[in-house]
């Protein structure tokens, strides 16, 4: 019996999570990704931390944590705090009350590391190309700090090409793409870890209008 009530409230916390992935759609966080294009100038919005699936899991650890903290109490105390539960499902303390506490007050420190990245909104910035003044201008925020704010200029006559990191065969599915200087090197123009904008359509056409909004030619390379 036990077995069954911690699966059921596992279950409840897996559907409160999933419902709150989509409360970041109604509120403006300021990570919506969006930008701008002229002639003479092309503005790329990059999103940070503020993203549905961080908003998933930072709330799913959240409520996963109380929950087993909630067990370890009661293994405690020997009984349940709320009258439609019957005290027979009570786990013991020793040992395992103590491990849920252990893992508890771990997810609670978990759950503190994402919502902090969502509240800093690490990772966000812009990417601005701009022609009249042959000059690209990279801005992201990062952890409180001296790198909080982190502002990278590059002349258009030092990029060398632009370059797509994906699975090439049959054809790429997904990617990442880069800058290639020749005074910083390689820079990131995607997040990493970006699964909503690495589709094919998103992330190969982004990078054949940039290549030829920057004259610069472009290749794909497979992942290492």
């Amino acid at each position: 019996m036990i077995n069954v009530y911690v699966f059921l409230v596992g279950l409840v916390l897996i559907v409160m999570s999933a419902l709150l992935v989509n409360v970041p759609k109604f509120i403006s966080w300021g990570s919506e990704k969006h930008g701008c294009r002229s002639q003479d100038a092309w503005l790329d919005i990059v999103p940070g931390s503020r993203k549905p699936i961080n908003f998933f899991w930072a709330s799913f650890t959240l409520l996963g944590s109380l929950g087993v903290l909630y067990l370890s109490v009661s293994s405690y105390y020997g009984r349940h705090f709320f009258s439609l539960i019957s005290s027979e499902f009570v786990v013991p303390f020793l040992p395992q009350g103590v491990t849920l506490t252990f893992y508890g007050i771990a997810g609670l420190f978990l759950s503190l590391h994402w919502w902090l990245l969502i509240f800093w909104n690490v990772g966000s910035g812009y990417n601005f190309f701009d022609k009249k003044k042959r000059m690209v201008c990279f801005f992201r925020y990062g952890f409180p700090g001296t790198y909080r704010r982190i502002f990278l200029r590059v002349r258009m006559e030092d990029i060398q090409s632009l370059i797509l990191q994906a699975n090439p065969n049959p054809e790429p599915s997904s990617g990442v793409l880069y800058m290639q200087t020749r005074e910083q090197g390689t820079i990131p123009l995607t997040p990493v870890d970006d699964y909503y904008d690495r589709t094919p359509r998103n992330v190969i056409q982004k990078a054949w209008d940039l290549s030829r909004f920057l004259s610069v030619p472009m290749e794909i390379v497979p992942y290492s």
